[in-house]
């Protein structure tokens, strides 16, 4: 091999070598960056990880005190059903008591001289007062449970609107979940992305240090005045179809001028 094809060799072996020199540059560069994207993701996906999980808490305490209010208003309606039930009882109660009255209720002067002189029709007089009494027992009753049901009533339009505003929160509180865990989703899709991305650099780092160190080798010793021998000059060419190779597996585009 004489000095021109030498110095051929080892100007093409200098421009591999600074070709593949600066891909590890560049690829070193990306990996980095790709590490500080990566360690700021998942700093993020730990933050919204952390976000959810309150998010959930928040869900389960206001779904516990719908469920109490739920209980509450259950209660309180069965209990207004039951005075209702007994205010139409007491009522028609007082509608037959009327009735009883009506039927045994006897002139009002024959009522005094029976107090006098006819005991039994006294005995009568009396059953009307008791009827009359348990009239107004029943009505003083039926007053009472009507101004339960009115104290209730407003109670009750208090626990609506209680209700409906923890059914806006519960809504409003799933709406926040569904944006976490979409966010969460990319998040972990774009760590996963990363993840093969930087996998995938760190390979093509290797492979281009492993050519770099052959090329390296090749340059050193044919500096050293070491004669070049074919199996050196296929190496060369071995060094270039792998870097082509390498270049094209993933996406770059080699030049060699």
């Amino acid at each position: 091999m004489d000095n021109a094809e030498k110095e051929n060799i080892l100007m093409k072996l200098n421009k591999i070598n600074n070709i593949i020199e600066e891909r590890i540059s560049i690829t070193d560069s990306e990996i980095k960056n790709q590490i500080l994207i990566i360690e700021r993701e998942k700093y993020q996906l730990k933050s919204l990880t952390e976000q959810i999980v309150i998010n959930e808490e928040e869900s389960i305490q206001v779904g516990k005190e719908k469920d109490g209010l739920l209980e509450q208003l259950a209660h309180m309606e069965s209990q207004m059903k039951d005075y209702q039930m007994e205010i139409q009882g007491n009522k028609m109660e007082i509608q037959h008591l009327i009735q009883q009255i009506e039927a045994q209720r006897p002139n009002e002067v024959l009522n005094i001289l029976n107090h006098i002189f006819n005991p039994i029709g006294a005995l009568i007089g009396d059953l009307i007062t008791s009827l009359t009494n348990n009239i107004r027992e029943l009505e003083i009753r039926i007053g009472y449970l009507v101004n339960e049901l009115n104290q209730k009533s407003q109670a009750l339009k208090s626990i609506y609107y209680r209700r409906e505003e923890i059914d806006r929160i519960l809504s409003k509180i799933e709406d926040i979940k569904n944006v976490l865990m979409d966010k969460r989703f990319q998040l972990e899709n774009e760590l996963k992305k990363l993840g093969i991305q930087k996998t995938k650099d760190e390979n093509l780092k290797l492979q281009l240090e492993l050519l770099k160190s052959q090329c390296q080798l090749l340059i050193d010793e044919t500096n050293q005045g070491k004669e070049l021998l074919d199996v050196g000059i296929n190496l060369v060419l071995e060094i270039e179809e792998k870097l082509k190779s390498l270049f094209s597996s993933n996406g770059l585009t080699f030049y060699l001028v």
